[in-house]
């Protein structure tokens, strides 16, 4: 009898985090590495926030929560859509899970039958495709060429969708390529999706507050009101607020689906931490003030990043909106590398 179960050979370990683990035993080894691997903020977590976990762990509260987060918490969650996007959720429309990760892995686990297909605009975080087939759900991977500002189109979300897609996945700003949906955007996918009432829409605003020059960041229900029955947000503290070590996400939705999530949490890992939550309470309701800052600091490391990349002959790297990624073409490179080695 096999130890190892049929379902582990369906998917891969993440990349990311194997590329990260060798990165941290060569630098153990003493060679020098940059790692460019995990998406992780550089800046440290703020002080204010380290002090409100030290005064949780002082208060004593270090015991198990409710297993989809602490009502503070929900309630900063709440305060946060309502304030910065004009989104109003309830208490029980809202979970806090360990990290975005597993939000969108109950997510799925919670909502996907057998042979349930999600589409996935590619190029896409290594995570989306291998969680759904996890969930025995199917993943329809969309190209979206740099042409296109590596963006779905209304076209290819139409061609795309049939009679089993369960949901729509849009990561904007997006790991790994920094593109963003405008407004517009958004409204025109919208109004395909209008057109298809069983598709629902996992909208993963994680790099939301990551945006550089004049973008403004709009999710798809700021686009599309009416689509907000439909839609499942989530987001975090990993990224904006310098806390990924902290493992805190957060979701938005039909209370039905949290519930049911809920249900695959208390079977799993039971609650987040509770000291990690009390810390993103503070982060979400606390000052703001470094995120701008921030904001700015990975803007000019973008520039010179790109600068860099498109001054090589044949690279050719399309311009982040948001996030912290560059995303370069080395198709023209391949070519000339070919046509070279025919002759």
């Amino acid at each position: 009898m096999a130890l190892i179960s049929e379902r582990l050979g369906k998917i891969k370990p993440s990349p990311t985090l194997a590329v990260n683990q060798k990165a941290n035993e060569l630098q153990k080894q003493g060679k020098k590495i940059i790692s460019l691997s995990v998406g992780e903020p550089d800046f440290d977590t703020p002080l204010n926030i380290k002090n409100a976990a030290i005064k949780a762990i002082n208060e004593g509260h270090t015991k198990y929560t409710n297993v989809d987060g602490i009502i503070e918490l929900k309630q900063s969650i709440k305060q946060k859509f309502a304030k910065e996007n004009n989104i109003d959720y309830e208490i029980n429309q809202i979970t806090v899970g360990t990290g975005g990760k597993q939000i969108i892995y109950d997510l799925f686990m919670a909502s996907l039958n057998s042979k349930d297909e999600v589409i996935i605009p590619a190029p896409y975080w290594v995570s989306y495709p291998d969680i759904v087939i996890l969930a025995e759900g199917v993943p329809i991977i969309i190209e979206c060429p740099i042409e296109q500002g590596f963006k779905l189109t209304p076209l290819q979300l139409s061609n795309a969708i049939t009679s089993k897609t369960k949901w729509l996945l849009l990561n904007s700003p997006s790991n790994p390529t920094g593109s963003a949906y405008t407004k517009a955007e958004l409204t025109a996918l919208g109004e395909v999706l209008k057109q298809y009432p069983h598709v629902n829409i996992l909208s993963d605003d994680i790099y939301e507050h990551i945006i550089f020059e004049d973008f403004l960041f709009f999710n798809i229900i700021n686009a599309c009101p009416e689509l907000k029955d439909r839609t499942f947000i989530v987001n975090g503290v990993s990224k904006s607020y310098s806390m990924t070590g902290w493992r805190i996400g957060y979701g938005a939705g039909d209370s039905k689906l949290i519930k049911a999530m809920g249900i695959i949490r208390s079977q799993s890992t039971s609650n987040p931490c509770s000291i990690a939550q009390y810390a993103a309470v503070e982060a979400l309701s606390g000052t703001q003030d470094f995120i701008k800052p921030n904001a700015k600091e990975f803007e000019e490391k973008r520039d010179i990043v790109l600068n860099i990349l498109n001054k090589i002959d044949g690279m050719e790297c399309h311009k982040p909106e948001g996030a912290f990624y560059v995303f370069p073409s080395c198709r023209k490179v391949a070519i000339k590398s070919q046509a070279s080695n025919f002759w």
